[in-house]
């Protein structure tokens, strides 16, 4: 059954439960504030791009909620086995966690893809037939509130003739001997030959990569688990 909040309170739901401030999410979407800020007082709509917009830059937010007032406001993390009940709905993906990382980039880049990396289970659902995937452990506090230390994300292979069109979303970036989660905010690879990567924590910082140096991509499909508080 559909709630009968507005997609203003909806989306005042959604802000509060991100954490972000309407400042925050509007620069992350190249918006200007007073959008929301008109949006969320009454004296606008969102329009359908600035919705898809919403969903794509955080993958946490439940579209459901969005769109339609089915709770809950954000997308619950799958978290271990006493959430799966049968093998069959199991799949293993390919596990990155935080140890790994050198040797991903080594085994990935040397040809030998990621048959020697651990792999972690996940729900057949969750995955939704993205390949080539891996489950990632995030390190550090440069992407929260969003992703804090230790969460475990499920991230989709970019292929390289696609690198120039993404933009908003976080990704994981592989560049030298670096491999990070950031957000993508200035894709510049066409005209400059560059990414600007973005940290959601103000504190976290940015980074430019040149085109040549990147060695692979993965967008952020989701949250597979998230640390207990």
């Amino acid at each position: 059954m559909e709630d009968t909040l507005s997609i203003q309170e909806r989306l005042k739901q959604v802000f509060d439960a991100l954490g972000l401030t309407i400042y925050q999410i509007a620069k992350e979407l190249g918006e200007n504030p007073s959008k929301f800020y008109n949006i969320l007082n009454g004296r606008a709509k969102p329009s359908y791009d600035t919705i898809m917009s919403l969903l794509a830059c955080y993958p946490q937010i439940n579209a459901d909620f969005l769109l339609r007032g089915l709770s809950p406001v954000l997308n619950k993390p799958e978290t271990n086995a006493m959430l799966l009940p049968t093998d069959e709905e199991l799949i293993d993906v390919p596990f990155v966690p935080v140890k790994f990382y050198a040797s991903f980039v080594e085994t990935y880049t040397d040809g030998f893809g990621l048959k020697e990396l651990e792999s972690y289970r996940v729900r057949a659902s969750v995955a939704k037939g993205h390949k080539p995937a891996v489950v990632i452990e995030i390190a550090g506090n440069s992407m929260s509130p969003q992703l804090v230390h230790g969460a475990k994300i499920l991230a989709v292979q970019v292929d390289q003739g696609d690198w120039e069109y993404q933009s908003g979303g976080v990704y994981a970036v592989m560049y030298r001997d670096f491999f990070v989660v950031k957000r993508i905010k200035d894709n510049e690879l066409i005209t400059r030959k560059y990414l600007t990567l973005h940290s959601d924590n103000p504190n976290g910082g940015s980074v430019t990569v040149a085109s040549q140096d990147i060695r692979g991509l993965w967008k952020v499909v989701g949250i597979v688990e998230a640390p207990v508080e």
